[in-house]
């Protein structure tokens, strides 16, 4: 009996860090299997014969259309497809010393992608399974000499896979990234921050009366999202958390609340007060040097966990499609 009890009292000390596997509401991918098969278009762009660019150009819009759109104009900035330029200043990126060089590494840490897709495959299962009516995305590899790791348009999620090249990569040190960035830039952050991109897209955020709380909240919904698509994934890998931060957040959670609410700070529609909260950051502002970033969207996280676990009669879909935040949060009871 005490064997069983140490084991157990071991159980709840690891999982209270990492995670346990998760129920996510009930959601079971039943027959709704579905298969995620990365696009490289990486190297599609980068193989192009340089010769008969225009008629590679033009076959990448066709597959592409909107992707190519986004990529050109707002990731690598040359412009749209159509413009008059736009051939030269291909040219121009594609010739390019370094982005030649970086491409290359990007081909040496994903020969394949096979792991990635394997974890996307089982997410966007659910994702059906959740939310029947809506299509699924396809995923588009590519490289934009460093600029985003991610982002969404149409029916694609973009992924830059030179972003997560691991958190030692020199190029990186060469950028000099600050350490709280480069520690969330290695391949097996992908998953959950496609699927984290594709609830901003899915679930955009709409509340007339902009604050703190709203924002937090929000925040919260999206990593509840991630963590019901990725049930296997750990905590600390979905909100980017090493597991000291981890664990610093949960024993400071009520202390971190209490001082929100003392400093008034809930309903401030300030927004460097909602950046400070709720952005990427070595450390969250209002609160010691040692927190992690994003502790106000940690707390949003364990709000909207706590609302899903007392709305068990409401379909995953529904907790998605709610946002009134003042009613999650008294419907949460949330009391750290």
């Amino acid at each position: 009996m005490q064997h069983r009890s140490t084991i157990l009292l071991f159980c709840i000390f690891f999982f209270s860090l990492v995670s346990c596997k998760r129920s996510n509401h009930g959601i079971d991918p039943g027959s709704n299997s579905v298969k995620i098969n990365i696009s490289r278009f990486d190297r599609e762009l980068f193989s192009m014969d340089m010769d008969t660019l225009a008629e590679g150009i033009s076959y990448l819009y066709k597959k592409y259309d909107d992707f190519l759109d986004v990529f050109s104009y707002h990731i690598i900035g040359i412009g749209s497809p159509s413009s008059k330029d736009y051939q030269l200043y291909l040219t121009m990126f594609l010739s390019d010393r370094l982005n030649r060089e970086v491409y290359e590494e990007t081909q040496k840490v994903f020969p394949n992608l096979e792991k990635t897709e394997k974890e996307l495959s089982k997410a966007f299962s659910l994702y059906r399974s959740a939310f029947p009516e809506k299509e699924i995305p396809g995923v588009v590899a590519y490289v934009s000499r460093f600029n985003n790791p991610y982002f969404t348009v149409s029916n694609y999620i973009g992924l830059g896979l030179d972003r997560y090249l691991g958190t030692n990569s020199p190029y990186y040190k060469k950028l000099e990234l600050p350490e709280y960035q480069k520690m969330d830039m290695f391949p097996d952050k992908i998953p959950s921050d496609l699927m984290y991109s594709w609830a901003s897209a899915t679930f955009p955020y709409n509340d007339s009366l902009d604050n703190v709380l709203s924002r937090m909240i929000h925040e919260g919904k999206l990593l509840y999202f991630v963590e019901s698509m990725l049930p296997d994934e750990p905590d600390s890998l979905i909100i980017g958390y090493t597991k000291t931060q981890l664990s610093w957040a949960k024993s400071n959670e009520e202390a971190m609340w209490t001082s929100l609410v003392e400093k008034k700070l809930l309903f401030s529609r300030d927004g460097m007060d909602i950046r400070k909260l709720t952005g990427a950051a070595p450390f969250t502002y209002f609160f010691s040097n040692e927190s992690p970033g994003r502790a106000g969207s940690y707390i949003g996280w364990q709000i909207f966990r706590e609302y899903a676990r007392r709305s068990p009669d409401i379909s995953f879909a529904d907790l998605m499609a709610e946002n009134d935040y003042e009613k999650i949060l008294r419907l949460s009871k949330y009391n750290p």
